[in-house]
Formats: C-alpha cells, structure tokens, sequence
C-alpha cells in the first residue's frame, strides 16, 4: 500500500500485490470499510462479494465502498496479481456521501466520463495533489450519481485520449481568463475540433455544456472578487457577466445565497 497524495478531504492510495504473492483463491473472510471509497481496478482480476452477489472485476472496473458495509473478495488462479487505485474521502464528507452512495450501485458501469476523469487522476502528482486531487474527486462522485443514464458508446482508449487533451485544453483556456467571451466556435476552433463534435463531446466528458462551464468559471471569480471587498455590480462585470440581474439569478441558484450577503457577511468579520 502507498498513498500517493492527501488532502482535507481526500486521499488517493494505491494498493499494489506483488507478482510473485501466492494470492488465496477462495473468498476472504469478511471485510468492512472504513470510508466511503472510490475503488478502480489498474490492472489484475479478482472476484468481489457482497451480501449474495458477486462481481468479476478486471483492469477498468470501479466499485464502490461504504463503511460499514462487508465485502469479501477472492484472487483468480494463474491470473495476474490486481493494483487498485483508491480515493478515500475523510469522516467530514461522511453525512453528504452517505445518501450519495446509498442510491448507486456497488459496481459502476463504464462510461466515458468515468474513463476521463481516471486519466485526470492518474495525472495526479504529489507536487499538485491537494486542489486537484479533490476536483477529480468530486467529479468522480458526481460521474458516480449519473453513471446509470450516461450509458452509451464507448470509445477507444487512443480516441478518449485524443478527446481528453482536447477538452482538457478548452477548459484551461476558460479557467485562465473566464471573463473573456469565449464563443463556442472559438474554442472548438481552437482545439480543431467541429463546434458540434466539441459541444457533444464537452458535456459528456465534462458533465455539462461549455456555456455552463463558462458561467460556472464566472461565478467562481465573482465570489472571490466579492470575499476581496469587491461590490457586487463590481464584481459582477469583473467577472465578465454583462447583466446584473442574471447575475445574482445565477449566484443565488449556484450558491443558495444572493452575492450582497456574501458581501456583507465579508463586511461584518472586518468590523
């Protein structure tokens, strides 16, 4: 076992079988979590249990882990040793992912905004853990939640790369300067990709439309304009909204409360 990063919140650890480890071929004894956990298979197979049922799991897999729960598990003869990657989250998100996980089942299905943001994790170095490491987190528990509706074609490792680097460009460009007006023709010109194949290949890798994406970016910066002592119609053309009631329609759907609180709440712990 290693942990490969830790923050607050998460932490992402690899659990490594030697190759040569003579691996026992009948079900462990049982096993219970101690976290809710994301668990993705890199390479190996191995048989998981739960209550009655049980999963053949190999290189791709994701299931779930929840405290508390028991599981057992069982290695494949002559198969080759498994490595899992984990990302554990702390006793503090316990409350919120409790009815998160309880409704997903154990074993994920694939698909291809899963198999994106397990690229994202596998990028992870020590040096950018903390910030990153929870992003992909967090989007991995939201991939989770719609993974049953997002069925669909999958693609090739090659062709979810090729996309990944794409998409992963566009987002840079709108998270460096999130105030610029970021057409949609201009970012999908920008990668050399169609605006259609852009739009459909965005959200379904991201879990949202580029527009949203965008506006999301905008409010983000809103809220540390106003934390900074910024007013609110300051902030709201800072950011690179152009009208002011959209824009506290759209922090106040966002954040469950309008930016003059945020603001006064900042005036307040000053005084």
């Amino acid at each position: 076992m290693r942990q490969i990063g830790k923050s607050d919140c998460v932490s992402l650890t690899r659990f490594d079988h030697p190759h040569a480890a003579a691996l026992p071929t009948t079900f462990s004894a049982h096993e219970a979590a101690e976290e809710f956990r994301i668990d993705i298979v890199e390479r190996g197979t191995f048989r998981l249990k739960h209550g009655r049922r049980d999963w053949t799991l190999g290189a791709g897999s994701i299931f779930l882990s929840r405290p508390n729960d028991e599981y057992r598990y069982a290695h494949m003869r002559h198969a080759e040793a498994d490595t899992c990657l984990v990302v554990g989250f702390s006793a503090s998100m316990s409350e919120e992912l409790a009815g998160i996980f309880a409704n997903l089942p154990l074993v994920l299905p694939n698909t291809n905004r899963l198999a994106f943001l397990l690229l994202q994790l596998s990028a992870c170095t020590s040096d950018e853990i903390d910030m990153r490491l929870d992003t992909v987190a967090f989007e991995l528990v939201d991939a989770a939640r719609t993974s049953t509706v997002d069925r669909g074609h999958l693609y090739r490792s090659k062709q979810l790369e090729w996309y990944a680097q794409r998409i992963g460009a566009a987002r840079e460009l709108i998270d460096a300067d999130p105030t610029a007006q970021h057409s949609l023709a201009f970012l999908a010109s920008a990668i050399a990709m169609s605006p259609f194949r852009f739009a459909r290949v965005f959200r379904e890798l991201v879990g949202m439309p580029p527009h949203k994406y965008l506006v999301r970016a905008r409010l983000l910066l809103a809220r540390d304009l106003l934390q900074a002592g910024m007013t609110v119609t300051d902030a709201c053309y800072a950011a690179g909204f152009n009208n002011l009631s959209h824009f506290i329609r759209s922090f106040r759907r966002y954040f469950g409360t309008v930016p003059s609180r945020l603001a006064s709440l900042r005036m307040r712990s000053r005084d």
